[in-house]
Order: structure tokens, then sequence, then C-alpha cells
């Protein structure tokens, strides 16, 4: 099967990451098999509206942790993809509901906040786990586009939001009972198609424009945040963090 699928209801394309055996960690397979899904997306004139979810006990627990490792390395750059992901890269301007079943961590949490709208299972978690494993993640415009500055500095350090309070802080629009977080946001996939499909595309056009324009801040710290990264990525306690949790012991960091 399929590492990414791609199916159509109607006018919705559903979009569902298939490695339930890996809770559909992050490999270059997945990786690549989103881009090719959201660039079918954004292709297809019949598709007004497109749901990210994942299938089995989780959504996406960001990278794969035991892949990075394989070969007696640790790699943990970013996975590139050939065509770009337009999801990924905030150029898709179609409107995309994410709904959210068990842990998104990592980039499963970077999956759900790109999308325009969320939907979660009230058993999701939410957690940026880069800074568990000794690299960067949540400073930038990302987390602040979507959060109160202490909630998102919390998610920056290791901190963890249930389904409920990823609602009371504004992170998800909805939250709704185990096993149904797809159907809920099927059901609001139809409320978007029930309504003059251009002017819901327009409108959410206008409001990730005003996003993008405010990106230009946050890139001004990249030169920055690569120097840290690449620091982090040589470090003796980023190795640390991989072996440990691939041999399934607690770590023994040295802050070096």
């Amino acid at each position: 099967m399929a590492v990414v699928e791609y199916e159509k209801q109607g006018h919705i394309a559903v979009i569902t990451m298939n490695r339930p055996e890996k809770l559909n960690a992050q490999n270059q397979e997945l990786v690549q098999g989103m881009a090719e899904a959201w660039c079918q997306f954004r292709e297809d004139e019949d598709a007004w509206v497109g749901i990210i979810t994942g299938n089995g006990r989780a959504f996406c627990v960001g990278l794969d942790v035991k892949d990075a490792v394989s070969g007696g390395r640790i790699a943990v750059r970013p996975h590139k993809t050939d065509p770009p992901d337009p999801f990924w890269n905030y150029t898709l301007d179609k409107p995309t509901i994410a709904a959210v079943n068990g842990f998104a961590l990592g980039g499963g949490i970077m999956y759900a906040i790109r999308a325009d709208l969320r939907v979660a299972a009230e058993g999701a978690v939410f957690e940026l786990t880069e800074v568990v494993r000794g690299g960067l993640a949540g400073w930038d415009w990302e987390l602040w586009e979507n959060l109160p500055y202490a909630i998102a500095a919390e998610l920056a350090i290791g901190g963890r939001l249930t389904a409920k309070r990823a609602y009371e802080v504004g992170l998800i629009n909805r939250v709704v009972p185990d096993g149904k977080a797809l159907d809920a946001a099927l059901d609001m996939a139809q409320g978007l198609i029930s309504i003059p499909p251009l002017a819901a595309h327009y409108n959410l056009k206008l409001m990730r424009d005003l996003k993008r324009s405010r990106m230009v801040i946050g890139h001004r710290l990249w030169d920055q945040a690569r120097s840290y990264n690449r620091e982090l990525q040589g470090s003796s306690d980023i190795k640390e963090s991989f072996l440990s949790f691939v041999e399934k012991r607690a770590p023994m960091y040295q802050r070096r």
C-alpha cells in the first residue's frame, strides 16, 4: 500500500499518511508522497477542499528517529522533495483542514498548523519533539501566528498540549470524540463547499497572503538559526538523544 493515499469524495480530497506501524513518522518516502499528493490536489480543478489526516493511532509523530540513525549515522536535516511540497512551503492557496487523531509531534504538529482549519480527537496530543532530541523548532513565526507567546514558548521547550488545551488556546477549531476527527473534518469541508467556492477560496487566500507577508520578519532570523542548528547537529547531546531513544534507555547529556 502507498505510504500516502489520495482519495476524492466529490469536491473534497483526503490525503492520508499511511505508515500506521510507524505512527506515520516522516521518512523520505512519506515526505515525498506528501509533496506529490499536495501537488495533485493543487492541480485538480475539481478538488476544492483538502483534508490531511493519518491512518492508525497517530496523526504524525514527526521525524522517523530509527530511520535517522540507520547505517550508524545520525541524519536530522529536513527531507527534500521533488517537486517541492506546496502545503509545507505555504504556497498552496486552496482551503485545507487537518483531522488530527492521536499524536501530532514534531513535523506532525507542523503539518497540522499549516491547515486553515483543524479538528482534533479528544485523545490527540501536540508536542514539538525537536528540542527533546536536541534540535531547534518553535522559535520562528509559525507558532507565533497560532498561539500566545507563553504557550508557544512552552511548546518550544518541549511542553505538550492535549486536544482540550489546544482548543482553549485557539490552536484547533473543534474537539471531537476519538475516532471521529475525519468525519468532523468532512462535515466542515462540506460546509465550505456549500458556500460560493470562489468566495471561500479568495477570502482564505487573502488571509494566507497576509500571513506570508509577516513571514519576512521570522526569516530574518534564519541565518542565526542555521548557525545554531549546525552547532546542535554536531553536538554530543543530539547524538545521545537519538541513540538513547533507539536503545530505550535514559539519556546522559553533557551540554556540549
